[in-house]
């Protein structure tokens, strides 16, 4: 066995985007922070590049895409000529040309590296990924953080590879994937993410981060998974349907520890689904008023809804909490059904109507053109947002579905043929979701075009309800801007 202590350097792509997408948030690279934790308590050097901070403001255009960061190249030359295993990170799928593209150019750099990738993309398509890229070695399945260490340890044993869970690579053509890895189940005892080796000022003075820009802002994970199995999400083949929380207290030291050591002003917490637990999230809450930390803090990924009433939502309020996001997806029953969105739109109401008295901002995210969805589903969506407008909610968005690999709806796809090749058509279809100019053809019964209006008028129209219900906040955006 192969224990001799590696320079691991971890690099992050550029972002690659539709040219007509709205927004490009620059927002620090955790889980690639909490691999260099794991891995320098094992003893390992740890360096980092990250293309998307050292290239803020440096954008350009690739075959389709706007493009934001460093360039492939001058990506790979800023790598640590001491690196001997090589960790990119693949996220999107939609980004998948860009970080071939990237591997290719690592490779040229460093023709004698060891370069493994991981992410939700390569996750969900470890094959085709290591066939499409012959520059890589392996791809890391699901949870990194073992995985990589293990790896790291036998980097330089590749016989010893199929002894390692979680891992797929080629063996002389031969695809290879051994046993899934068991999620981490005492989340506690992961160290917290190692924020040093990446260049934080170039993301803590940045206005364009991933919820609302209130000052400072640090990313924390307080839980890990979600217990639910949407078809169009990635998530039960990254994670599983295993949800674990970290102590309250645990979380709140990280919070502290930023406050101190950043200046962080505010925390956004890109949990799947922070608000599961009632007990958890009102410890949570009572933690931070009692310690008095001084900070605001928000839910932009996202969170469920049935245990927010009044007493949740003032415990919210009340320790920092300005903003929360919530994801009805479909106003129609019959879509919700069938995608397996297990939420109750009565519940998803008394939600938003506890936290708009609380004074919560609330935003909400809807999803148009599922494959079976039809014009009457798509109205009772806009129709539902109209709702929510009416309900009090500040912001919403109606974006077009992507098939996302890893989705039970992909593989529905790619079965009956709907998804023919996953060639560079299909990866950029999945980047317009936020172009307001550009549309997919994945729903059977509506076009594209019409799917185009329909996120437009649902856009234009609830934010027309808002305007005539709540004026002062016309206002309030103008300030804003």
């Amino acid at each position: 066995m192969d224990t001799s202590r590696h320079h691991v350097a971890l690099v992050r792509p550029h972002r690659a985007v539709s040219p007509g997408t709205w927004s490009v948030p620059i927002t620090p690279p955790i889980g690639l922070a909490y691999l260099a934790a794991v891995l320098r308590e094992a003893g390992h050097e740890v360096s980092a590049v990250d293309a998307l901070a050292e290239g803020v403001g440096v954008s350009f255009e690739d075959d389709g895409y706007y493009c934001v960061g460093l360039k492939p190249d001058d990506t790979a030359a800023l790598i640590n000529p001491a690196a001997t295993v090589i960790a990119v990170t693949c996220m999107f799928s939609q980004e998948w040309p860009s970080s071939r593209a990237l591997i290719a150019a690592i490779r040229t750099h460093f023709p004698k590296a060891v370069i493994i990738a991981g992410g939700e993309h390569v996750t969900a398509l470890p094959e085709f990924c290591l066939r499409e890229c012959p520059a890589l070695d392996a791809v890391g399945l699901g949870e990194g953080e073992d995985t990589l260490r293990e790896f790291t340890e036998h980097a330089a044993d590749r016989s010893s590879w199929s002894s390692i869970t979680g891992l797929g690579f080629l063996d002389e053509g031969r695809y290879v994937e051994t046993p899934a890895r068991q999620r981490i189940r005492g989340v506690d005892d992961i160290p917290w993410p190692v924020w040093d080796i990446f260049p934080m000022e170039a993301y803590l003075g940045n206005t364009n981060t991933f919820g609302v820009y209130r000052g400072r802002s640090m990313p924390i994970l307080a839980s890990r998974g979600c217990p639910y199995s949407c078809t169009f999400c990635s998530n039960p083949s990254m994670y599983g349907v295993l949800w674990k929380a970290r102590k309250p207290s645990d979380v709140v030291d990280e919070i502290q520890a930023y406050r101190g050591r950043y200046q962080a002003d505010n925390i956004d917490f890109y949990d799947l689904t922070m608000v599961l637990n009632k007990r958890w999230i009102l410890e949570f809450a009572d933690e931070l008023k009692r310690r008095n930390v001084g900070i605001t803090w928000q839910l932009p990924s996202g969170t469920r809804t049935e245990i927010i009433d009044d007493e949740v939502a003032h415990a919210l309020e009340s320790s920092g909490c300005r903003n929360v996001v919530f994801a009805p997806e479909s106003g129609s029953q019959r879509v919700l059904k069938s995608i397996k969105k297990a939420i109750k739109k009565d519940k998803l109401g008394a939600a938003i109507r506890a936290s708009v008295r609380n004074g919560i901002s609330v935003k909400t995210n809807h999803i148009l053109g599922f494959p079976h969805e039809k014009r009457i589903d798509v109205i009772k969506t806009v129709w539902f947002g109209w709702q929510q407008a009416w309900w009090g909610v500040d912001t919403t968005s109606f974006t077009l579905f992507s098939p996302y690999p890893g989705s039970a709806l992909f593989d529905e796809m790619r079965a009956d043929g709907t998804i023919k090749e996953l060639d560079r058509e299909y990866f950029r279809s999945l980047a317009v979701y936020m172009d307001p100019w550009e549309s997919t053809q994945y729903c059977k019964h509506i076009g594209g075009r019409e799917l185009a209006f329909w996120r437009l008028f649902g856009m234009v129209s609830f934010f027309g309800i808002s305007t005539l219900m709540r004026p002062w906040r016309a206002v309030r955006a103008v300030w804003n801007v």
